[in-house]
């Protein structure tokens, strides 16, 4: 029986390089989820009372939403160069209709409302903003909900007139607990929201009120805007 050698097909420096880029986003992403999971399993273990199957479920749902987020932005992203540039208005819908989809219940109804354009931003960018969202998402469908009412969340991501890009969410919700401070708060959701802010420069900025809960976030000038 004749022998069929196999020779390895010969690949470009493009391919190798687009290879190369996509498994250190990979590896940077796991790196970024264990962290996230190691700082939930502290926050838990600090709690005076065990968390009722309630609170293990919304635990649970939030780590799902995380890990699906990432994968999204991973196909999302996949055929842009990380030195490049996107518009984030489309993931961020994308991203908001799979959290629906992925946490909303008949208990807790969401309906999420889009607004902004020009909102391109370097790709090295995209990940942390949309994990932010997430972040925003996931603390205001464990702490918003008012009894019998749909949670409306809003998503706006415009140029601001400081030449910043501003993405702002925004809930209907009570707003934040009297005394919370979250750019101080210990509470995982900020901490991730602080540290992700920090890896991109970007600023946060909270507004709450009885009538609910708004997190800014604005970038730096230098991102890229249309011409």
């Amino acid at each position: 029986m004749d022998t069929i050698l196999r020779q390895p097909i010969p690949q470009s420096v493009e391919l190798q390089d687009a290879v190369a880029e996509a498994n250190h986003r990979i590896a940077n992403s796991l790196t970024l989820l264990v962290s996230m999971v190691r700082m939930q399993a502290s926050a838990v273990t600090r709690r005076p009372d065990p968390p009722s199957p309630a609170d293990v479920r919304l635990l649970l749902d939030g780590i799902a939403a995380r890990i699906n987020t990432i994968s999204q932005l991973h196909r999302l992203l996949s055929h842009t160069p990380y030195e490049g540039a996107t518009d984030l208005v489309p993931h961020l819908k994308e991203v908001t209709d799979a959290l629906v989809a992925a946490l909303a219940s008949p208990e807790q109804q969401v309906r999420v409302v889009h607004g902004g354009a020009g909102a391109m931003v370097l790709t090295r960018q995209v990940q942390p903003v949309i994990l932010i969202l997430c972040e925003v998402f996931i603390n205001a469908m464990k702490y918003a909900h008012r009894e019998g009412a749909v949670l409306e969340v809003t998503v706006d991501c415009r140029p601001g007139p400081d030449g910043r890009l501003m993405l702002r969410v925004s809930d209907n919700g009570a707003g934040l607990p009297v005394g919370l401070d979250p750019r101080s708060s210990r509470g995982l959701g900020f901490r991730v929201m602080r540290a992700l802010a920090a890896e991109i420069e970007g600023e946060l900025g909270f507004q709450s009120s009885a009538q609910g809960l708004t997190v800014a976030l604005a970038l730096p000038a230098h991102a890229p805007v249309p011409a």
